[in-house]
């Protein structure tokens, strides 16, 4: 199994699944099968949680592609590769753990409520006399094979790939009874136990490959920044503190790489072959303000690669002298959102600049310099005034509106046909708002699962967004063609109110 970077919980879980494995060897009792209950739980809660980093992985190699096709293809392929795999394993797994508990307690078997825990038949019928057992090893040494093939150099990466090869090791396993004999791999699984032993052998199992999914992807995101630069983003920057400054004031200016190597410092040319003193990776530059119009920088920054060679990052901003004048800009657009931190920024020239906020049970709040965030209760209009030196400069109108609504989603899906096993696998209803400025929340509040069984229709109420045992059962229950509703959903909208979002039906396939 792959240790690295274990939580102390995951460690614990990993123990405890050893050390009961080890007394099924000795006696069966109703506490041990009640153990492997807890721990089976905790294992598939310790995957849900290894999912969710593993998916921010992926979106940072999502984002690399777009912004650097040629570089990342390579590993964005792998890591696409990687996924589609470890899913499919994942699913296999998934399936076969089904097969057990529906060959032992029915075709209304639920792996989240097993009957017949200590059946101690069905592993070896399905996985060993059925095959079950051969087919994860062929699907383990293909896994493995994969991962391997995916890095360059594995004397480079000793521990990760002692990891692979251990956790999807398919080699014989030396008996507990007999010290002489070696059991096949799926013998030594999935024979002669307990089913809810087999089944959480199996949760292991799934837990092990996310978490060798993980140091993969780790592994693959240090491949993507060998040979890149010590910063995030290069880019030549011009910064002033106003592009707008009063005829006969003087204007100044910043030009530096916006990430810094304290190490070399950078040579700043303008176009008219002046060279810009620097000092911490910065250059000054001093534009005149005499007369009213549009002036340009233009120029380049020189820094030496890791490579060694010397690239240059050009440079281009302008600055224009006005009249005095006044800009309140919003941030995000000209709306004002209900219940939520607007953002907005206010310029003004004078030496003392505030604002003030009026309409919509507005209020205002300043931040910073020029940056405000407005908050409004009800919907109209509200006005923003600039007041520069004590006197109003200019004002500006906003529409004040309620957030939009959100949609559910369960499983990350809104409906439509579904495997019965992947509906039962989500956790949860999701309220989702895309597209949108703001990045919201909006918990669910409520919602009842309805289904029809045998002619009469059953319903099952939740507070707040899991999906409870008893709406799982009913699920249970459904046959293929058969529609799930998950109905009057309520989420909280974050100016406190709740929102009905509707309803979501599947149709099992």
């Amino acid at each position: 199994m792959s240790e690295k970077g274990l939580s102390p919980r995951q460690k614990m879980i990993n123990l405890m699944y050893l050390f009961l494995t080890a007394l099924l060897a000795i006696n069966v009792s109703a506490e041990i099968l009640n153990a492997f209950i807890v721990i089976d739980k905790s294992i598939r809660k310790s995957t849900e949680s290894i999912n969710d980093k593993n998916e921010l992985l992926y979106k940072f190699f999502d984002q690399a592609y777009k912004d650097n096709p040629k570089k990342v293809g390579k590993w964005y392929n792998y890591a696409t590769q990687l996924r589609e795999k470890t899913i499919a394993l994942d699913t296999a797994i998934q399936e076969y753990k089904w097969k057990l508990v529906k060959t032992a307690d029915g075709p209304e078997g639920n792996i989240y409520n097993i009957k017949k825990k200590d059946d101690n038949n069905v592993g070896g019928e399905i996985m060993i006399l059925k095959g079950g057992g051969k087919d994860l090893k062929n699907k383990y040494d293909e896994y493995r094979n994969f991962l391997l093939s995916i890095i360059t150099d594995t004397s480079k990466f000793p521990i990760l790939v002692n990891n692979i090869k251990s956790t999807f090791s398919t080699a014989d396993v030396q008996s507990i009874n007999e010290p002489n004999t070696k059991l096949p791999w799926e013998v030594a699984n999935f024979e002669h136990l307990p089913l809810i032993a087999v089944v959480a052998i199996m949760s292991k199992m799934q837990n092990d490959i996310h978490n060798i999914e993980a140091d993969m992807l780790a592994y693959m995101q240090g491949q993507v920044d060998i040979g890149a630069w010590k910063f995030n983003k290069i880019q030549a920057i011009v910064n002033a503190p106003n592009s707008y400054v009063k005829v006969g004031e003087e204007f100044t200016a910043e030009v530096f790489i916006a990430a810094y190597d304290s190490t070399q410092e950078p040579t700043i040319i303008l176009k008219n072959g002046t060279r810009l003193q620097t000092q911490n990776g910065k250059g000054i530059y001093k534009g005149p303000t005499g007369t009213p119009g549009k002036f340009d920088i233009l120029g380049s920054i020189k820094l030496k690669s890791p490579a060694g060679d010397t690239v240059s990052f050009p440079f281009q901003s302008s600055y224009e002298v006005v009249a005095p004048t006044f800009a309140i800009s919003p941030t995000k657009m000209n709306v004002f959102y209900i219940g939520v931190d607007n953002p907005v920024s206010v310029t003004a020239t004078g030496r003392n600049i505030s604002s003030t906020i009026s309409g919509s049970g507005g209020t205002i709040k300043q931040v910073g310099p020029g940056k405000y965030i407005v908050n409004v209760k009800q919907t109209g209009k509200a006005t923003v005034t600039a007041i520069a030196d004590g006197k109003p400069a200019g004002s500006m109108e906003f529409r004040c509106l309620p957030v939009p609504d959100p949609y559910a989603t369960i499983g990350g899906k809104r409906g439509g046909p579904i495997n019965k096993a992947e509906l039962l696998s989500a956790s949860f209803v999701k309220a989702q708002l895309d597209n949108f400025v703001f990045d919201l929340t909006f918990p669910i509040v409520s919602f009842s699962v309805s289904v029809t069984v045998g002619g009469y229709t059953e319903e099952v109420a939740a507070q707040g967004a899991i999906i409870t045992p008893q709406q799982k059962n009913l699920i249970q229950q459904l046959q293929k063609g058969s529609k799930v509703y998950f109905e009057n959903i309520k989420a909280k909208a974050p100016d406190g109110s709740i929102r009905n979002l509707g309803t979501v039906s599947f149709k099992i396939n």
